[in-house]
């Protein structure tokens, strides 16, 4: 990005990680918005339950092409084999996010969705605490990027991570409050095509707050962060119960229930960090952390797999092309190498979604 803030780690590609003591964990707002949180689920528990009960695996004739995603994002030295690898992987579904406070640079992001005439575009607009501080503000660079992106895509995916206090929202509510602004320009642009939630991880509880609520928004797809806990295979399991498909499970139950979203659940970022790739790897980079490159690869197809198999998600974008702590390619050396798991997503890509193993 042109524009980028002193938090912003530019290794990593998100902000920095706060201080515990700079985290805002009371005050009222804080501590009304957990009691909205624990009313929320506590009403909605019954019917969520029932739901995920009730839930089976029904496969669809979903296409390789519509089901799997990739996020790239502009890279001046490796534009043109960024186009190539687009090709040669053959996925037509790209993502790219355009941070809010970098809205004066949209001809570079412009510039760059432009050499992928083929491709289908979904952008991430990022928030930052300024974005809540100045909701006047976010609303008008939203507004900026829908203009701007005309003729391009209709479809945006709004914040990402809102449930991590460096993405700028110290809780739940100041998430629905940017909701909120960007629901009031729908009648400027009615053809638009609104992702959000945009919980990061497994956790529920604030996904149910994001779907189900009485604030004024509506979005047409739950887009869900979903990544494997750790250097888990999709098969293992959080709380004992809880391995991919049953994590898939009760986002679509949620997702179906939801009074602010229709029933279509989105996987927008899912990846695994690699060994010794720091500052890359987003997490400590130490081998309990982390994968090794083949074991990326195989849980990668794992995951397309399950979430394929479910019939429960319209899309999975793995994040992203270009980084050697997450990606599909290491550029550390000054050259591209392409790891196992690009030639792993492009057997995806080409529609090697059969069956999963039954067992990790």
């Amino acid at each position: 990005m042109r524009n980028q803030p002193e938090w912003w780690d530019p290794y990593s590609c998100q902000p920095y990680k706060m201080r515990d003591q700079d985290k805002p964990r009371s005050g009222l707002a804080n501590v009304a918005e957990y009691l909205k949180v624990a009313g929320a689920n506590l009403l909605g528990l019954p019917a969520i339950t029932y739901q995920y009960l009730a839930l089976k695996p029904k496969p669809r004739s979903l296409s390789a092409n519509e089901f799997v995603g990739l996020s790239i994002e502009p890279q001046a030295d490796y534009s043109s084999a960024i186009e190539e690898m687009v090709d040669e992987l053959g996925v037509r579904q790209l993502m790219v996010r355009i941070p809010s406070w970098d809205a004066a640079a949209l001809e570079d992001y412009l510039g760059f969705m432009q050499r992928f005439p083929k491709q289908e575009f979904v952008v991430n607009i990022l928030q930052s605490r300024t974005s809540v501080a100045n909701q006047g503000a976010w609303q008008r660079q939203v507004a900026d990027i829908f203009e701007a992106c005309k003729g391009i895509t209709n479809t945006f995916w709004i914040g990402n991570a809102v449930n991590r206090t460096k993405w700028g929202c110290a809780h739940s509510g100041q998430a629905l409050d940017l909701q909120e602004r960007v629901q009031e320009l729908r009648a400027d642009y009615p053809d638009l095509k609104l992702l959000g939630s945009s919980i990061i991880d497994f956790e529920p509880l604030l996904s149910w707050r994001t779907l189900w609520n009485f604030r004024n928004y509506q979005i047409d797809a739950n887009a869900a962060l979903l990544y494997v806990n750790r250097r888990h295979s999709p098969y293992g399991t959080q709380y004992k119960i809880f391995d991919l498909e049953n994590k898939l499970r009760l986002a679509k139950a949620m997702t179906k229930l939801s009074n602010r979203c229709a029933d279509e659940l989105w996987i927008t970022e899912t990846n695994w960090p690699l060994l010794n790739t720091k500052p890359y790897t987003p997490n400590s980079g130490n081998p309990t952390r982390t994968v090794d490159e083949e074991t990326q690869a195989k849980y990668l197809k794992w995951y397309y797999q399950i979430a394929w198999q479910t019939g429960w998600v319209e899309r999975v974008y793995w994040w992203q092309l270009i980084n050697p702590g997450y990606g599909l390619v290491d550029h550390r050396s000054g050259s591209l190498r392409k790891m196992p798991s690009y030639w792993a997503f492009k057997e995806i890509v080409d529609g090697d979604l059969g069956q999963p193993p039954t067992r990790d």
